[in-house]
């Protein structure tokens, strides 16, 4: 009779998938298994925020800038674009300076309509689910805002959980506490978390604290190459048009 050894036996069990386990939840298996950790940002690196979304949140910022601090038009734009460049996030220019409250303003540029002409995207729909480890959403806006985003691509089922500017303590990418936080709560190291983002600044802090990091081109995603995860992996995966960092 031939024996079998119990560990290995264990070895060629099938693996259970990644299910999502609430906002936030860490996820167990890296200390198990070498999975990655997918970190996503979320406006124009998931879909296209500067057609979708960008417009109208711009013009909500005005709108709060002009009512809160008196300003002009022209004052209001100057003001958003110089906050944004120096600091990351407008909000963080205006809790600086302004002493803003930090909800209020978050709340005043990100109404429920806001996402609603985002379209499905079939090509997101197939390659997330292929990932080969649990993928989280790292945006600097509201959670309440990705999830409806998140719906209307037709992808929230695959994300297990959304880090956002409340997490975040209201500095945002690409502050390295953002990041710092990040991986507190999701109690993994930052080498094994893999981070899609298509700014520059926010790519260059997350290699600095040991990630590896995908920078997914402005303007250029297409759909329907996604590509499987071992094609993604060495050929940066079509399916988001981006490229892995080295």
């Amino acid at each position: 009779m031939r024996r079998t050894v119990p560990g290995r036996a264990r070895a060629f069990r099938r693996r259970a998938p990644f299910r999502p386990r609430g906002p936030l939840a860490p996820y167990p298996g890296w200390r198990r298994r070498p999975v990655p950790v997918f970190l996503l940002d979320l406006d124009n690196t998931l879909y296209d925020a500067s057609t979708h979304c960008f417009p109208g949140m711009h013009r909500h910022i005005h709108g709060f800038l002009m009512a809160e601090l008196g300003l002009d038009l022209r004052e209001a734009q100057e003001m958003r674009e110089r906050y944004w460049r120096r600091y990351g996030t407008t909000l963080a220019g205006l809790m600086r300076h302004h002493r803003t409250d930090p909800v209020r303003f978050l709340e005043a540029i990100h109404p429920p309509g806001l996402a609603d002409s985002v379209p499905p995207d079939p090509g997101l729909q197939e390659w997330l689910p292929r990932l080969p480890g649990p993928a989280y959403v790292f945006t600097n806006s509201l959670a309440s805002h990705a999830a409806r985003v998140l719906e209307r691509l037709g992808v929230a089922g695959e994300i297990a959980g959304i880090f956002d500017m409340v997490h975040a303590g209201y500095g945002g990418k690409p502050d390295p506490q953002a990041y710092r936080r990040l991986l507190r709560q999701l109690r993994v190291p930052a080498w094994r978390c893999i981070f899609f983002d298509d700014s520059r600044a926010n790519l260059r802090t997350a290699r600095w604290l040991g990630m590896q990091t995908v920078w997914v081109h402005p303007r250029r995603r297409r759909r329907g190459q996604v590509g499987s995860p071992g094609e993604w992996r060495y050929r940066s995966g079509e399916g988001l048009n981006c490229s892995l960092e080295t």
